[in-house]
């Protein structure tokens, strides 16, 4: 095995603005060898760079990610045509745009309460599920763009209690036609820059914490897996970034004790397919994140 160190609104037009380029680049796929000086070298053939970091964790040991800064977004653009695939070692490393920001954003509408539509309940067939959403999308955004087909009663942006966006939110319709219709048509639709993920969203809304899958039915999607064995500082973020090497990562989530916020030591990923949570189990199963072998199975409740 390896080792790895809402809003209510009525619209019917909607006019999207596509994400802007960045400079900030995301390098996946590199081996736990790789020191900054290489990664440095390797890059600075396409431009000026102005930054280059190589995340570790605690036992200094690296998270197989890098990130790159360049001076303009077009030496950023240069580097991502002639380097995404590039070998290095044995791995051909994965280099795109980095958009996650790196720091929280505070809510617009007060917030460190985190979400609140999922605790309320939603007529039936009239909630659905959107998941790959940019950092950036709002409310407002969402039901823009959700309204195209039909009459969007409330939505809600999940947050973190620092505000920032946890990359899925809930749109209520007003009928079960419209979040059918919703589903066949805006599933795949492109979204500030984000190919978007939407299903009807079950009753009860989302898993909270430990317990809840009691009496559960096993209805598994085939997109989510439990990660276990966690070491006790790994984040959301940790995993979100470990994992996206082998697919694109809908949302991680690092679970935590509500009183204390301390790590329970396990954590989900959701997939945009089935045969990314197939070639996570595959590929991670086994393989030790700071010294703690991760054991990963496909969750049969999501």
């Amino acid at each position: 095995c390896g080792s790895i160190s809402l809003a209510s609104t009525k619209h019917t037009t909607v006019t999207m603005a596509s994400e802007e380029p960045t400079n900030r680049l995301y390098v996946g796929n590199i081996p736990w060898s790789t020191s900054v000086e290489e990664l440095r070298g390797i890059f600075s053939q396409c431009g000026s760079i102005s930054l280059v970091d190589i995340p570790t964790g605690r036992q200094g040991r690296s998270r197989g990610y890098g990130i790159v800064e360049y001076s303009s977004v077009q030496e950023a653009q240069v580097a991502i045509q002639q380097l995404d695939g590039h070998s290095l070692g044995d791995r051909n490393i994965t280099v795109r745009e980095d958009k996650a920001p790196t720091k929280s954003a505070p809510s617009k509408s007060g917030g460190n309460r985190g979400s609140t539509l999922g605790d309320t309940p939603a007529a039936e067939g009239c909630r659905c599920y959107v998941g790959n959403l940019a950092w950036e999308t709002t409310e407002d955004s969402l039901i823009a763009h959700c309204s195209q087909v039909g009459t969007v009663v409330q939505s809600e942006v999940a947050r973190q209690p620092g505000g920032r966006s946890k990359g899925w939110g809930l749109v209520d319709y007003e009928s079960p036609e419209a979040a059918t219709a919703a589903i066949a048509q805006l599933h795949n639709s492109e979204l500030q820059g984000r190919s978007i993920i939407v299903r009807l969203e079950r009753a009860g809304g989302a898993n909270k914490s430990g317990g809840v899958n009691a009496g559960r039915p096993e209805a598994s999607s085939g997109l989510q897996i439990v990660v276990r064995n966690l070491p006790w500082s790994t984040t959301s973020e940790d995993l979100r970034q470990v994992f996206q090497q082998v697919g694109n990562v809908v949302k991680a989530d690092a679970v935590c004790h509500a009183d204390t916020g301390r790590s329970k030591g396990w954590g989900t990923v959701l997939f945009e397919t089935r045969e990314q949570a197939q070639a996570a189990i595959q590929g991670f199963n086994g393989v030790e994140l700071e010294h703690r072998p991760m054991q990963i199975k496909l969750d049969r409740y999501d």
